[in-house]
């Protein structure tokens, strides 16, 4: 008796999650028609939540909604999933050919072929996945040329940022040396200046300097000399002093000499 209440309860906890499921993927497609994709995207997680596994058409329409939602990159995660897990041949080349709709948009052209040549595999008589590939290989090549293009035009600028540099580099480089050699020129100037002035060995500059003192001052005798007015001085001296002494001299000679009588016997 337990075990048939069990089954019971199972049997009607799967009636109530089928029918959660269906509601949500029928009002999910309902709101899809009528463009509310962000209604539906919720109904159709709903249905998902009811019953999750191997739900594909749940999961391809969920991915449907999001990609009219622009939300590229979660609805690749959704055809990936379905493309992988898919074992119809025709939902399979279906999921494969929307999964090549939402790589195209994030610009992926390369992965996008790819999932349209594996659409065309499972469904060769698909043109509309035929045109597809067709439009994706031409952005893929236009991707590479403007690529190229752009790695050129990068080149191109680092060139010429290299030229531009180089050309700076000398530029600073000559205005260097031409300072360099004007300050050295203005240095070999100043010191050519200071030798007219002060070179001992032309006399120029002491001559001048002698000429300006001789006017002011009476010339200095050196150390252990006497000047000439000392010189004059002392020489007057000395003459005197001789005249002195031999005006004595004379004296003395005067006194010694014997004096005649008048009369000579």
């Amino acid at each position: 008796m337990r075990i048939s209440l069990s089954i019971l309860f199972c049997l009607l906890q799967l009636a109530v999650f089928g029918q959660k499921y269906n509601s949500g993927l029928k009002e999910g497609n309902q709101l899809y028609k009528e463009g509310k994709y962000d209604e539906a995207e919720v109904n159709y997680r709903k249905a998902l939540e009811a019953q999750p596994e191997d739900d594909i058409k749940g999961a391809f329409n969920l991915g449907d909604a999001l990609y009219k939602q622009e939300r590229y990159e979660e609805a690749t995660q959704q055809f990936a999933k379905v493309a992988a897990t898919a074992q119809d041949k025709e939902e399979k080349a279906k999921a494969f050919h929307n999964l090549g709709n939402s790589l195209a948009k994030e610009e992926k052209y390369k992965e996008a072929i790819e999932s349209y040549k594996n659409a065309m595999k499972l469904n060769p008589k698909d043109n509309e996945t035929r045109y597809n590939l067709a439009k994706t290989m031409k952005q893929l090549q236009q991707q590479q040329q403007q690529q190229q293009n752009q790695e050129n035009q990068d080149d191109q600028d680092q060139d010429k940022e290299d030229q531009d540099k180089q050309n700076q580099d000398k530029n600073d480089q000559k205005n260097q040396d031409n300072k360099d050699n004007q300050d050295q020129q203005n240095q070999d100037k100043q010191d050519e200046n200071q030798d007219d002035k002060s070179d001992p060995k032309d006399g120029k500059g002491d001559d001048k300097k002698d000429e300006e003192q001789e006017g002011k001052q009476p010339p200095q005798p050196k150390k252990g000399q006497i000047s000439r007015e000392d010189a004059e001085r002392l020489l007057n001296a000395l003459s005197k002093e001789e005249q002195d002494v031999q005006k004595k001299v004379n004296e003395e000679k005067i006194k010694g000499v014997p004096i005649k009588s008048e009369k000579d016997w």
